[in-house]
């Protein structure tokens, strides 16, 4: 059970912006984004893999790596509006 609750979280926290980034790369509207919220998101991911790495832990590498991968595009659509 607690493996099944552990694997449900970080299916979750990799799908967790798929919706966002792909609504504002069709609409291509970010305005209501915070950059806040994308700055706190991108330094989340990198201290989760970070941590990750330096504890071995690979399944939290991997799970935060997508998260990570979002926040960059969201970011870059964000920057491309002005």
């Amino acid at each position: 059970m607690i493996e099944f609750l552990g694997i449900t979280a970080g299916v979750l926290n990799t799908i967790r912006l798929f919706p966002q980034v792909y609504k504002s790369w069709i609409t291509k509207e970010t305005k209501d984004l915070s950059g806040y919220f994308l700055l706190i998101l991108f330094l989340q991911s990198v201290c989760l893999i970070l941590y990750g790495l330096l504890k071995s832990d690979y399944y939290i590498v991997y799970m935060n790596v997508s998260p990570l991968v979002c926040s960059v595009i969201l970011a870059i659509l964000k920057m491309k509006q002005g």
